[in-house]
């Protein structure tokens, strides 16, 4: 969104709810190797003798057969798939109904359902598996008691503003009261983060939960503090990703995987970064969240978004000829790829005539 020339509430940065959607950990990030490490009984089951099918040919035993669905399962997360990955986890649980591995990945696929109550499923899911002091049951079940709070924040919001039915006499106080089950949820997710980073400190995704969560919770400095130890974290992966790609022998395979964590990583960072500088807006550190787009720019120069709010800032912070520069560029950027009808091109060739009677009334040049 282009900044507009009043400082409107319409045209601020969002409020801290949306400021923490923003931020997007990604619940798929490294999914598929974050399931395969070994998680209490794992695949080890009760198997059972193999013997033969209808068709004479030897059947699984119960240990392959859960071998197959794990393999299954990993594979159509990787593709996006997750009913069927779904589906596998529940084969195998049908098979052994507490192998705590199948149960985190059937958990995690009713999380990425989205859906009410597919939430709340996962939720019970989660508190069902007996190791509770894996960091991926607490980090898992956190994500899934966090978006449990943004259900009711935007269930408050419906009935406040009556677009959602509710048999409550006092719209208002019912609101108010969802609102209230929001935060709660919250601060139940983010117990649930902070213990699996004590358990596992350093993991991208529940320190991204706690970027979130404390947002989500009005935490600004505290979040602000949790992404830039995430940004730590993110940036030790890619170090280790430059040094893998020196290797003289890497297959070609092995190649395209790293230069694909080499992207994510810095896309990653990218959104660390914006959310900071969300934050520090709100908190009014105008000229700490201008250095903040500045870092962004390094890792992403052609971010058309990060010059307009860039722009928006320097304005207010008085520095006119900076904040034309930087809407210029936006406008730039944007071109490549909208006409001069589009509405932001528009809004920012608006703005440059701002900047220029700024420029001229304060005798900046």
């Amino acid at each position: 969104m282009f900044p507009h020339a009043s400082r409107s509430q319409e045209h601020r940065f969002p409020e801290t709810l949306r400021v923490a959607r923003r931020f997007t950990g990604g619940l798929t990030l490294a999914l598929a190797a974050t399931l395969c490490g070994g998680l209490g009984a794992g695949l080890v089951s009760c198997s059972s003798t193999p013997g033969t099918g209808e068709d004479g040919r030897p059947k699984l035993s119960d240990e392959e057969q859960l071998g197959l669905y794990f393999e299954n399962a990993l594979r159509y997360i990787e593709l996006g798939d997750i009913a069927r990955a779904e589906d596998q986890a529940f084969r195998a649980l049908e098979i052994e109904p507490k192998n705590s591995r199948f149960l985190l990945i059937y958990g995690q696929c009713k999380l990425l359902q989205g859906k009410s109550g597919d939430i709340q499923a996962a939720i019970q899911i989660f508190e069902s598996i007996s190791e509770k002091d894996d960091y991926r049951v607490q980090m898992f079940w956190g994500a899934a008691v966090e978006r449990s709070g943004v259900l009711y924040e935007e269930a408050a919001a419906g009935v406040r503003d009556g677009s959602r039915p509710t048999d409550a006499p006092d719209r208002a106080k019912r609101s108010v009261e969802l609102e209230s089950e929001a935060r709660d949820q919250w601060r139940q997710a983010k117990a649930h983060f902070l213990r699996s980073r004590e358990i596992y400190p350093g993991e991208p995704q529940s320190l991204g939960g706690l970027v979130r969560t404390t947002a989500l919770l009005g935490e600004m400095d505290e979040s602000i503090a949790y992404a830039r130890e995430l940004i730590d974290s993110i940036r030790g992966s890619q170090r280790l990703v430059m040094i893998q790609l020196e290797d003289e022998g890497l297959s070609a395979e092995d190649e395209t995987r790293l230069f694909e964590n080499k992207r994510s990583n810095r896309e990653f960072e990218v959104k660390a970064r914006l959310h900071i500088a969300f934050l520090l807006e709100e908190l009014g550190r105008y000229n700490e969240a201008v250095t903040e787009f500045d870092e962004i720019l390094v890792l992403q120069p052609d971010l058309p978004e990060a010059y307009s709010l860039k722009a928006q800032l320097l304005f207010d912070l008085g520095e006119f000829v900076k904040a034309r520069s930087s809407i210029e560029r936006f406008i730039e950027l944007r071109a490549r790829t909208a006409s001069f009808e589009d509405p932001d091109i528009r809004k920012a060739y608006d703005f440059v005539e701002r900047c220029e009677r700024a420029i001229a009334t304060s005798n900046q040049n």
